[in-house]
């Protein structure tokens, strides 16, 4: 009975320890090895749809593509010229932050699922890329130090945008 109960303890403190290596190198998690941290993210599309009947047309949204907002009739949204629907887009990364530590190597695998393309900058580290549907765009930012990066894509602004936070290290 002891052994048994030493075997299940074992088993799911094993258990334990893979679900947390998974979920350490999944959507949006980073996967460090040594002094190289690999950063995962997907640029994804937020889609939303009303009934006029429901919930009142709320009108323009700010410019720049980052954000959609399609009356009731429109051909764009998906509506098709449905009067009686409404619809609201937004281009986000699938997370908004992401972290590594002072003078790690850091590289951003990302993903493109929606928009043929997402032309990316991050002004602070002085890179450009762009990510494109159906691929992994893969960019190395090199060691970085410690602060706050903004990685914006300039096709979608202003909403689809993230922050690469780089946390000094202790010790």
């Amino acid at each position: 009975m002891k052994l048994r109960r030493l075997l299940l303890i074992g088993a799911l403190g094993a258990a334990l320890l893979a679900a947390a290596a998974f979920a350490a190198t999944s959507g949006g998690e980073a996967k460090v090895s040594g002094q190289k941290r690999e950063i995962f993210m997907s640029a994804v599309e937020w889609k939303g749809l009303a009934s006029v009947a429901k919930e009142p047309y709320p009108g323009p949204v700010p410019a720049g593509g980052g954000y959609e907002s399609c009356p009731p009739g429109s051909q764009d949204c998906d509506l098709a010229g449905n009067t009686a629907k409404w619809a609201i887009e937004t281009y986000r990364f699938d997370t908004a932050v992401v972290a590594a530590y002072d003078g790690e190597r850091v590289i951003l695998n990302v993903f493109g699922v929606n928009s043929a393309k997402h032309d990316i900058v991050i002004p602070g580290l002085k890179k450009t890329f762009t990510v494109k549907r159906g691929v992994v765009s893969r960019i190395d930012l090199g060691v970085v130090k410690a602060g706050i990066y903004t990685i914006i894509c300039v096709t979608h602004p202003p909403s689809h945008r993230a922050d690469l936070v780089v946390l000094p290290k202790n010790g």
